[in-house]
């Protein structure tokens, strides 16, 4: 059962959205402190907004755009939070994928990994940065644009030396929750 103090939306794919709430700017303050890449992208930010959907699952709504997430993420059977952007705001706004490692991954990769499958090692053609395993990482077809959001299994000299198995898990794509609640959001402004 609910607290009866939180706002309860539940928009048409049937999504319910626990609470949401405007950040003030003290809050806006910590959130810039903790993804700096927000100032770059957005400049000046007098409006965000938090959606919570669950205990484990926040979307941040910066200046109308469903920009960010932060949700727990199982990675090798441990729970980690991970803030890491929206596929809107990675393929809107390309200066923020610089503050993220990419591996750029080959065509037929892109229909499974784009479709929620998590990325095996054959399927990378081309590692950009370096990460640690628990790093999010974004993965990038052929054409540029952004189709995934994963975390790292693995460091990334290990994947280098790897010729098989799954290296990132799939923890953003099309049509998964998030984007289907960015679509929802978006509309009920």
């Amino acid at each position: 059962m609910l607290n009866a103090s939180l706002t309860q939306y539940v928009f048409r794919g049937g999504f319910m959205v626990i609470n949401r709430h405007m950040l003030s700017k003290k809050d806006i303050k910590k959130l810039i402190n903790e993804v700096p890449w927000l100032s770059e992208v957005y400049g000046t930010i007098d409006e965000a907004e938090v959606i919570k959907v669950s205990d484990v699952l926040e979307i941040y709504r910066i200046m109308n755009d469903a920009a960010l997430v932060k949700a727990m993420v199982n990675v090798n059977n441990s729970n980690v939070s991970l803030m890491y952007p929206t596929l809107l705001a990675a393929n809107k706004y390309p200066s923020l994928v610089k503050h993220y490692p990419v591996v750029q991954v080959d065509e037929g990769a892109v229909k499974p990994i784009a479709t929620g499958a998590d990325v095996m090692r054959p399927g990378i053609r081309e590692l950009i940065g370096s990460f640690k395993t628990g790093d999010v990482v974004l993965v990038k077809s052929p054409g540029g644009r952004i189709i995934a959001v994963t975390v790292s299994l693995y460091n990334s000299d290990e994947v280098l030396n790897m010729s098989r198995g799954k290296v990132l898990k799939n923890i953003h794509h099309i049509d998964d929750e998030v984007w289907r609640l960015m679509s929802e959001v978006h509309e009920h402004k």
